[in-house]
């Protein structure tokens, strides 16, 4: 997990510096609404673009949310610029960002769990286990439904099931 965070960190700084650049390529353009719109919603969204960066990276409170609204924003941006450029593959990207916003809608349950609130400010205390991971013991996600899970990956097993979703924990099935 902690290399998907500073992997998020550097996309989200990445596609910071590229919205910036979006905003000042934009204006070349002639003045229309769709070309202010698309440098206004870029100018707004460096800042989320920056502050989620910088709040994931301390692991703040509010760095989940900044960072989807930031994915949101950019979707939406490049929609409407590539529309107005009347660019299909800025479009397409667009929509792809837009849908990776949405599709990261599904992770908030497991963003919003006990146990990842704990790993994510730093704590390696879990509820119900005593305040402590038993010898042996990581956090680790359910491949099927992503429930945050204590497990010992050294005897996990390809029959091994998820206690929530009953799903396999282990790529496979027992029938492989």
């Amino acid at each position: 997990m902690e290399r998907l965070l500073r992997n998020l960190v550097i996309f989200i700084s990445v596609m910071t510096m590229l919205i910036l650049l979006l905003a000042v390529s934009l204006l070349q353009y002639g003045v229309s609404i769709t070309i202010m719109s698309s440098i206004a919603i870029s100018l707004l969204s460096i800042p989320i673009g920056i502050a989620a960066a910088f709040s994931l990276r301390s692991r703040g409170s509010a760095g989940p949310g900044l960072g989807l609204v930031f994915l949101l924003m950019c979707g939406f941006t490049l929609i409407v610029s590539g529309m107005a450029m009347f660019s299909v593959g800025q479009t397409l990207q667009g929509a792809l960002y837009f849908l990776l916003a949405v599709s990261s809608l599904r992770r908030i349950p497991t963003l919003r769990s006990e146990a990842f609130l704990q790993w994510y400010s730093g704590s390696v205390s879990l509820p119900n286990t005593g305040g402590i991971l038993n010898e042996g013991e990581v956090l680790a996600s359910c491949p099927s439904c992503h429930s945050i899970l204590a497990v010992i990956p050294s005897e996990l097993n390809i029959g091994d099931t998820c206690p929530n979703c009953s799903g396999f924990l282990v790529k496979g099935t027992p029938a492989q």
